[in-house]
């Protein structure tokens, strides 16, 4: 509900219907390469993050690679998702990377 809002389960639902329709229909979760995605973008996650698998690093770094502006930030601490456990932190990093890409 932080994340989401007070129609956090309807936000869930509907993500839900959109993922099963896409497998039904067998159709691509992305209609382009992710090397095409011209906006930077920053990559943040908990090192223990339990919704996450174990090589979320390894992951964002092959996915970063792709791209032409990114930056990665995990934290050591926290759960999912990382902005929940580490709000303020969290904040900080992403005013930073915005003002940082502003042109």
């Amino acid at each position: 509900e932080w994340c989401q809002g007070a129609d956090w389960e309807k936000v869930v639902d509907l993500d839900t219907e959109a993922l099963l329709k896409c497998a039904e229909e067998k159709r691509p979760l992305f209609h382009k390469p992710l090397k095409e995605l011209k906006t930077p973008i920053l990559f943040m996650g908990s090192r223990e993050d339990e919704s996450c698998r174990n090589n979320i690093e390894e992951e964002y770094r092959e996915m970063a690679s792709m791209l032409s502006e990114s930056s990665i930030y995990l934290f050591p601490k926290g759960g999912h998702p990382s902005l929940f456990s580490n709000a303020e932190e969290a904040a900080a990093l992403i005013k930073n990377f915005i003002s940082q890409h502003i042109n």
